[in-house]
């Protein structure tokens, strides 16, 4: 299971004044960790008003867009290169 970061609370802590380091004791989370939520807040043109009621997962795509995004494990099946093949293929009888 993957682990995510703690945005919301990084962001709450940081809004109380919190420094960096303190802020990574508290969540257990590393300095970098918080150094990055809090440059992607920067950039961000949200407020925390703005974004204070949106869920964990709303919010957590606002800050890392391509995280975790489903990927399909295999390549999709192109149908008329099966057709095709099921065609020229005389030794395969119709199922009745």
């Amino acid at each position: 299971m993957f682990k995510k970061t703690k945005v919301r609370s990084i962001l709450e802590l940081l809004g109380k004044n919190l420094s960096a380091r303190e802020v990574s004791k508290v969540l257990g989370v590393s300095r970098n960790n918080v150094a990055e939520v809090q440059a992607l807040f920067l950039q961000s043109d949200k407020s925390w008003d703005d974004i204070s009621e949106w869920g964990d997962d709303r919010l957590y795509e606002l800050f890392y867009p391509d995280k975790f995004k489903y990927k399909p494990r295999y390549a999709p099946v192109d149908y008329s290169y099966v057709h095709r093949e099921h065609s020229c293929n005389s030794e395969i009888t119709p199922i009745e």
